[in-house]
């Protein structure tokens, strides 16, 4: 089985280019599903490169940066 694959198994279809596609985090259970630009949901970041390294990984696992940050151990990036 293919990464993708397995990945849309898990999320039931979903998949990050679907997610970036639609400008949102993958849905549950892999992230949260919410639009990145939902009420409240805005986030400050520390730096440009902290926001281009935080888009980065959206674009190749569509999850937004709380989600990123909750598998990623919860400590954020700066």
């Amino acid at each position: 089985m293919s990464f993708p694959a397995f990945l849309a198994a898990l999320s039931g279809g979903d998949l990050p280019a679907d997610a970036v596609r639609e400008e949102r985090c993958l849905r549950e259970p892999i992230g949260c599903g919410q639009a990145l630009t939902a009420a409240g949901t805005g986030r400050m970041f520390l730096s440009p490169d902290e926001t281009a390294a935080y888009q980065d990984e959206w674009r190749i696992t569509g999850l937004c940066p709380d989600c990123q940050d909750r598998i990623d151990g919860g400590d954020g990036r700066g």
